[in-house]
């Protein structure tokens, strides 16, 4: 078995609380399921619970603040509330890869919209907010050719109210946002569908 298995099993323990209560408990069963031989489950049993559960915390921490440069806009309106459902996400994915915290961040933004819908979370708009950064962060990743997502209020209008800090106070407007580029190089391009008007923006400003 390589040294990087052994890292990616000591990562999942780290992840999910319930993989790390089962090796804390029986580390011989969970290293045997995993494929490790008797020599890495003995140097893994070394291990303390609070070697361990400490540095579950560190991993998830360092997470959480990786999440809130990545999404500071989201950050900012869900407050606390974003801790929370960050910690209940990071025990369903783990993310791998050279670019790990931007998968991070757009999974959990796909977290968020079902749990905030979910959860009935106010004002409304913060929908609009988190998929405002989710297709910000897709364009970061440089997928695709083409990102479209729904909005209930006038975009543009709410991203200026929160840079600026004044109170945000908007007319329902459904609309659809449409982004695409032509290359792999070119800029993003972008419009709304709105109703009852059509509005387009060029080159529109995704930035912080």
């Amino acid at each position: 078995m390589s040294l990087s298995t052994v890292q990616q099993v000591l990562a999942r323990i780290y992840t999910y609380s319930k993989l790390r209560d089962d090796f804390l408990t029986n580390p011989d069963v969970v290293g045997i399921s995993f494929g490790l031989n008797c020599q890495e489950i003995q140097q893994l049993s070394k291990l303390s619970s609070q070697q361990v559960n400490l540095f579950a915390s560190s991993l998830k921490h360092k997470r959480l603040g990786e999440i809130r440069k990545l999404l500071p806009l989201t950050n900012k309106v869900l407050g606390k509330e974003l801790d929370r459902l960050f910690f209940k996400y990071s025990e369903t994915y783990l993310p791998t890869g050279s670019k790990k915290h931007l998968l991070d961040a757009i999974a959990f933004t796909k977290f968020l919209e079902q749990n905030i819908t979910t959860d009935n979370i106010q004002p409304a708009w913060v929908l609009d907010v988190l998929r405002y950064e989710k297709i910000r962060l897709k364009m970061f990743q440089g997928k695709g050719f083409i990102i479209c997502d729904r909005f209930s209020s006038h975009l543009e209008s709410l991203i200026n109210s929160l840079h600026s800090d004044s109170p945000t106070l908007l007319n329902p407007q459904p609309n659809i946002g449409i982004w695409f580029k032509l290359t792999p190089h070119s800029k993003w391009r972008g419009f709304f569908l709105s109703f009852p008007q059509f509005h387009y923006i060029l080159n529109p400003a995704l930035k912080h």
